[in-house]
């Protein structure tokens, strides 16, 4: 016995079949239901609402689940095909697959819109990594043939991707190491330093005053630009010219399709030990101790001057710049922080007992190697000193970062990997930081580049060794391959090669040599 709200008293009425049968024995039960189609919408769902309040809670559980049926719609299946294509190409790979066990219907949308290569397409314009990787592996010319490939290739093809990008993080690690290496069978002065590469070529300057371009693929070389009277000490690409600087205290111009010379500036008066270049701004440095801030237009004939930031008491060894801060490190053992717009000074970071080499500067991190073989990480608004490093037997010649790892490389020869996050974590043990040693350079290493998959060093030992991290695994063996090599250009993968480049340049060994 239950009371309702009025106060009455109801008798549950057993299950639902048994309500069934005094329904149909029950003759005014269909007179009452013309009677209630009758009437307005809005009097039947009063009248309906009115019946629930003289319910028992028994009847109630009932009724919703009796309800449930007609409130559950399946609005994928009810709306136009193309629509419920959109709403689910938003989804990620668990729900994605999810999503085609919830019905045949699902399960033909999601093959018809072709959603698993469009979750993978997705990836690829979003993430660098997963660009690289299908270029390396060669899988994503595939996804600009849709026709040539059915939903199930690209389901398969997508957890295939995932377990590569994990394997070759841990390799990085654990794995063992695959290297190809480039003699550069320089005549007389012997030695490379500076480099820098993408998916295509290598672009390498050397101690012979040359600057040498190496197919990525074949390890050939491709073309030699000559000019330089001095050793090529930095220099940086990209889809346009190349910018080289010497020990002959030029700066020159090259087009990097032809290897034609373009146009050479004079300024500093000894060596041009390090420059950068970025949205019409070019930051070199010199033996001479200064730093010239160049403003670039379009036109490479047109790079001016604008000024010359002097400070430092020694060579200056490296910079590097965003729109906020140019950064300058020095022989003098200090790195300066200046204003990238006024080109003003800001301030001074002090801490290394020797002179620094070289450096790299992202956000609001600092990264510097040293003649005291140690690298320090400082944060550039507060000047302080985040952590430092120690490992290498001599000095820290070259040193690169990016979110996950800090790659360093020394005049002991050695190239070491260190973990970023458990760096900048004060509570991680210092010996769990440095994650692998790599020893195959026989000469001090000069200069070193790398992203997810590898990493591309040069040395005094007149050789480029490219180290791949990637899994020897085929994890794509049993799939089918179908190569075509005359994919548009511009298709809406829109995969553009200046993405990725490693912007990068070199130092002067003559000056570091006597760094103190």
């Amino acid at each position: 016995m239950v009371v309702t709200r009025s106060g009455t008293t109801c008798t549950p009425t057993g299950s639902n079949d048994e309500s069934a049968k005094k329904r149909k024995s029950n003759p005014e039960m269909p007179e009452m239901v013309e009677s209630f189609k009758e009437w307005e919408s809005d009097k039947q769902t009063n009248f309906v609402k009115g019946l629930l309040g003289e319910m028992c809670h028994e009847q109630h559980w009932q009724i919703d689940m009796a309800l449930r049926p007609y409130l559950m719609r399946d609005f994928i299946s009810a709306l136009p095909e193309y629509v419920s294509e959109q709403i689910l190409s938003y989804l990620d790979e668990m729900s994605l697959c999810r999503a085609e066990s919830v019905s045949k219907r699902w399960r033909e949308i999601i093959c018809n819109g072709h959603l698993w290569r469009k979750l993978i397409v997705r990836n690829v314009n979003t993430k660098a990594i997963w660009q690289r990787l299908g270029k390396r592996r060669e899988w994503i010319s595939h996804l600009h043939r849709a026709s040539d490939f059915g939903s199930e290739y690209y389901k398969e093809l997508y957890p295939k991707i995932v377990q590569d990008l994990k394997m070759s993080n841990e390799m990085w690690k654990l794995g063992k190491l695959n290297f190809r290496k480039i003699d550069c069978a320089s005549h007389d002065s012997k030695g490379v330093y500076c480099l820098q590469y993408d998916d295509e070529k290598i672009v390498s300057g050397l101690r012979d005053n040359t600057i040498k371009v190496w197919d990525l693929d074949s390890l050939k070389n491709t073309m030699t630009l000559t000019g330089h009277t001095g050793s090529v000490l930095c220099m940086q690409y990209d889809e346009n010219i190349i910018i080289t600087g010497s020990s002959d205290a030029s700066i020159r111009i090259w087009d990097v399709k032809t290897g034609e010379p373009i146009h050479m500036l004079i300024h500093h008066c000894d060596a041009v030990l390090h420059l950068r270049f970025q949205n019409g701004i070019m930051v070199s440095c010199s033996k001479d101790r200064t730093i010239a801030v160049w403003t670039m237009s379009g036109n490479p004939q047109n790079i001016v001057m604008k000024h010359a930031l002097v400070g430092h008491r020694a060579a200056v060894n490296v910079v590097d710049f965003d729109e906020k801060y140019i950064v300058s490190a020095s022989g003098d053992r200090t790195i300066k922080v200046w204003g990238t717009e006024a080109c003003e000074f800001i301030r001074t970071l002090q801490g290394h007992t020797r002179g620094i080499a070289c450096l790299q500067y992202h956000g609001t991190l600092v990264v510097s190697g040293s003649s005291d073989c140690t690298i320090k990480l400082w944060d550039i608004e507060a000047g302080a000193i985040l952590r430092t490093l120690e490992g290498h037997e001599e000095l820290v010649r070259c040193i690169r970062f990016d979110s996950h790892r800090i790659v360093s490389g020394a005049y002991d020869g050695k190239i070491k990997v260190w973990d970023l996050k458990a760096a900048l974590d004060p509570r991680t043990p210092v010996k769990d930081i440095c994650i692998r040693t790599i020893s195959e350079h026989k000469g001090r290493v000069f200069r070193l580049q790398f992203d997810e998959f590898q990493i591309v060093s040069s040395s005094h030992d007149d050789s480029i060794v490219i180290f791949d991290f990637l899994s020897p695994h085929d994890y794509y063996g049993d799939m089918p391959v179908v190569r075509h090599h005359h994919y548009s250009e511009t298709s809406s993968l829109e995969l553009s090669d200046t993405t990725l480049r490693r912007l990068d340049s070199a130092n002067s060994l003559d000056s570091l040599d006597d760094l103190s």
